[in-house]
């Protein structure tokens, strides 16, 4: 018994000295715990003599070698240089995308992809000074006719994760849907546009609070206004202005009635799920296998006059998507991030979350979660932290928010909501340029593996930064910090659905420090930080490792890029 006692002891603790691997059971029980002790004290004393003994032979060795050879034999040039290279080592090692293993294939890739972007640069003279001014790859060079954005179109880049509704469908067919038949537009007091309608009579829609208009058939505006001119002014309120707007309140309006715009357009029943298959379309052709998109559902309509439900429109959207992955297996799906305006009062609070507690009662496999749209805009809304409701909802729904956008007067509010979305348990973070002024909250949130959603584009054209090179990403992306590349708006600014954005990421943010490794990173991160299971993103993975393998070896093969 005592042997069998001693084999159990002497497997549990084979460090110990041998004779303290034995415990008698004939002493009392106070004497058990003093002979426990001083074998526990023992044992360390052990250790810490033999850790004494092995330091004080180092440093024999050490005294042992002459002190020139400690030094090297390296001039004063040679040592900054290797002492230069151990911190740009470590720094690499850092780095997002760091830790990829290129396989061979995929290393002659890196080096085809690098070659491509020098000479871009070098043909495009893409680093000119642009402090003041867009960059020269935005503004005197079609960036899709270059081979560098060829290879990124034509990259698999996983899933997109940030993208709204409203901002994926192409300028051009919008312009289309206004010569159907039976469509209204609300026209304001400086012939403006506020808002679209397709209705066999006049309709009905009672004055909204921020803007007031009149409605008139678009044959009947024709009248006034020639197609040329209707044209131009419509192409203008569905843009951004390249010299921007004086206060964040007047950017935000111009979004919402940019939104507004939109969805009267492509709410029309007949049209939405056209619409839906067109973006999913969008999505498949640019390279994008999985898209988690933002969207207030907005309500359905008919000729009529009859409205429908938030949860018709969110089945028309997983039908058509059950459609599409029918048609093109290696699409991995669409999720809904429900995403209602973040200016209301508490009742309507109330209601938006009971919409979210429906949505995913009714739509498990589709619906993501919650957030609450800003339209670039924190300087004037309330905190996340001062509504009540989000934080008693619990955990019963994920929580991806939009913090530290926005550029304040007060720059304590966009901050303030960043706390909060990490207090309150935000699966993401969206557009969170401010996030590098807060070292306590990236610690927490790379800790807790939180990813920024980044969209590089968006940031530009609403005016928080113009030289890509100081974008927070930049530091980001250098710290090794999680963050995943979005478009926000893409066709508001005419571009792909995430391309773009990868390629401003790659040559503006980037710049020189970015490869193949980063690049895949992205891609991966994106099913890594989704709302996917884990059963759904190991099939993901899967299904996009089969087209990347296959594009890597495309793009070796390729003659185009030799």
């Amino acid at each position: 018994m005592e042997n069998v006692q001693s084999q159990d002891v002497q497997t549990i603790r084979p460090l110990s000295p041998p004779a303290m691997r034995v415990i008698r059971l004939d002493l009392n029980e106070e004497e058990s715990r003093r002979e426990i002790a001083e074998s526990k004290y023992g044992g360390i004393c052990f250790h810490v003599g033999i850790a004494a003994m092995l330091c004080f032979m180092v440093l024999v060795l050490i005294c042992s070698v002459p002190l020139g050879e400690i030094q090297s034999n390296r001039t004063a040039e040679e040592e900054h240089a290797h002492q230069r290279q151990i911190y740009v080592d470590m720094e690499r090692r850092k780095r997002l995308g760091s830790g990829i293993i290129l396989n061979p294939l995929e290393e002659e890739a890196n080096d085809r992809l690098m070659a491509v972007k020098q000479v871009d640069e070098e043909v495009h003279n893409l680093w000119r000074n642009y402090h003041s001014q867009p960059p020269p790859f935005l503004r005197h060079l079609n960036i899709t006719d270059t081979d560098l954005y060829a290879a990124l179109k034509s990259m698999p880049k996983g899933g997109l994760l940030h993208v709204h509704d409203s901002g994926m469908l192409k300028m051009e067919i919008l312009i289309e849907l206004t010569y159907r038949e039976n469509l209204w537009v609300c026209v304001n007091i400086d012939q403006g546009f506020e808002d679209f309608r397709f209705s066999k009579f006049f309709p009905l829609i009672p004055p909204a609070e921020d803007y007031q208009c009149n409605w008139m058939l678009m044959s009947n505006f024709f009248e006034f206004e020639s197609r040329t001119g209707f044209e131009n002014r419509l192409r203008e309120s569905l843009s951004v202005r390249p010299e921007g707007y004086e206060t964040s309140s007047k950017l935000a309006r111009h979004l919402r009635r940019h939104q507004r715009l939109i969805h009267g357009l492509i709410t029309f029943r007949p049209i939405w799920r056209d619409f839906i298959y067109s973006m999913l379309n969008d999505f498949y052709t640019d390279g994008v296998q999985y898209v988690e998109l933002r969207s207030s559902l907005p309500i359905m309509y008919d000729l009529e006059g009859e409205n429908f439900t938030i949860f018709e429109t969110a089945d028309a959207i997983v039908s058509v998507s059950n459609i599409f992955k029918s048609t093109f297996k290696d699409f991995i799906g669409i999720k809904l991030i429900y995403s209602p305006s973040r200016d209301v009062n508490d009742s309507r609070m109330d209601e938006y979350l009971i919409n979210a507690r429906l949505l995913k009662l009714r739509f498990p496999d589709f619906f993501a979660g919650f957030d609450l749209n800003t339209f670039a805009d924190e300087c004037n809304l309330p905190l996340l932290g001062h509504s009540t409701q989000l934080l008693k909802i619990g955990k019963d729904i994920d929580f991806y928010f939009h913090a530290g956008e926005s550029r304040c007067p007060d720059s304590s509010r966009p901050d303030m909501n960043l706390i909060d979305a990490l207090l309150m348990g935000s699966k993401r973070v969206g557009n969170s340029v401010n996030l590098p002024f807060h070292p306590e909250i990236m610690k927490a949130m790379k800790k807790l593996k939180i990813a920024v959603e980044i969209c590089p584009l968006s940031n530009h054209h609403l005016q928080y930064f113009n030289d890509f090179r100081q974008h927070p990403a930049a530091y980001l992306i250098a710290a090794g910090f999680p963050i995943v590349i979005g478009s926000d708006y893409p066709c508001f600014w005419n571009a792909s659905p995430l391309t773009d954005d990868f390629y401003v990421a790659f040559v503006g943010v980037v710049s020189g420090s970015g490869n193949l490794r980063l690049l895949k990173q992205f891609a991966l991160n994106s099913f890594l930080y989704s709302s996917l299971s884990e059963v759904e993103r190991n099939v993901a993975v899967s299904k996009w490792r089969c087209n990347w393998n296959r594009w890597v070896t495309n793009f070796v093969n390729s003659s185009g890029y030799q």
